[in-house]
């Protein structure tokens, strides 16, 4: 039986946390509610020490101690609080220890390029719908989750698909293609992302982020954001996992209607995004007793 269709049968098969579905639904709506996002945050007592950990941390330079949600939510931005809880929320639920996948690399690259995929909607020239602003920042933390899966619920598939990059000397993603070309992790990805019920823009973007251009016309937008991030990512480091991405002549920029010149401020972007990865990584894995301490 294929791995799509035993990945229905899988009794544990994680689920999207609740409260990264609350949060999202918050921060996407009209107008944007700060007090219902710190309640719902506030319900939490240890994500809410996480939260403010992060908030006090030295990245952000806050030159007077936050105490609070509402606080941190004024001083850090509504959006930015909220992509936090989301990531955190995600990391804490689909993390574990594996043979062959590192964990804090593989949320790094994630983290990255989620960032990088939800601020394509800033610098492109096209007017996105909330609808597909909503979607960008899960596309961007899910679009490799698959491999997440292949890990954890398919240990001699995956080991198959490592063992043939290591003896053919070539990367994750071109022996994937060679040993499993009809279930990607791409594939798999976007199956999970069915069984989740999400909107089929984030599904789509995770389906089709290594091949933008097979995505219907109407739902392009998302994958070929996910694929910049993916291709600057991979080609930079940040995600050496999979290996180097050849763009086979697809026009990113063009399809995206993004300038040459905004392409500085996207990469300053992202590396002040991968010195944040860090922190909230560490602080998505530590323990609620430690929580309280300031970085």
């Amino acid at each position: 039986m294929s791995i799509l269709r035993r990945l229905n049968d899988i009794k544990d098969l994680p689920t999207l946390p609740e409260i990264a579905i609350k949060v999202q639904q918050i921060i996407y709506s009209d107008g944007g509610d700060a007090a219902k996002l710190a309640k719902l945050v506030q319900q939490d007592p240890t994500l809410t020490a996480k939260i403010l950990q992060l908030a006090n941390s030295s990245f952000y330079g806050t030159a007077n101690r936050i105490s609070s949600i509402p606080m941190a939510i004024t001083r850090l931005g509504f959006n930015e609080i909220g992509n936090i809880i989301i990531a955190t929320s995600v990391i804490k639920k689909l993390s574990q220890r594996s043979k062959y996948l590192d964990y804090t690399q593989f949320w790094k690259h994630a983290l990255t390029a989620a960032h990088m995929v939800d601020i394509t909607a800033k610098i492109s020239a096209d007017n996105f719908s909330v609808e597909q602003r909503q979607a960008l920042y899960l596309s961007g933390l899910l679009h490799d989750i698959g491999i997440l899966i292949y890990d954890q619920f398919f240990h001699e598939e995956f080991k198959a698909i490592i063992e043939y990059a290591v003896k053919n000397e070539i990367s994750y993603i071109e022996a994937e293609a060679a040993v499993a070309p009809k279930e990607s992790h791409a594939a798999v990805g976007a199956a999970l992302l069915e069984i989740w019920k999400l909107d089929s823009m984030i599904i789509n973007g995770v389906r089709f982020h290594h091949a933008p251009e097979k995505s219907s016309a109407n739902l392009k937008v998302i994958p070929y954001a996910v694929h910049l991030s993916e291709y600057i990512l991979c080609n930079s480091g940040i995600g050496s996992f999979e290996g180097l991405i050849n763009p086979n002549g697809i026009n990113v920029l063009n399809d995206l209607k993004i300038s040459a010149d905004k392409l500085p401020t996207y990469l300053a972007e992202a590396q002040k995004e991968v010195e944040k990865s860090d922190l909230i990584i560490a602080i998505s894995k530590s323990e609620p007793n430690l929580l309280l301490k300031t970085v």
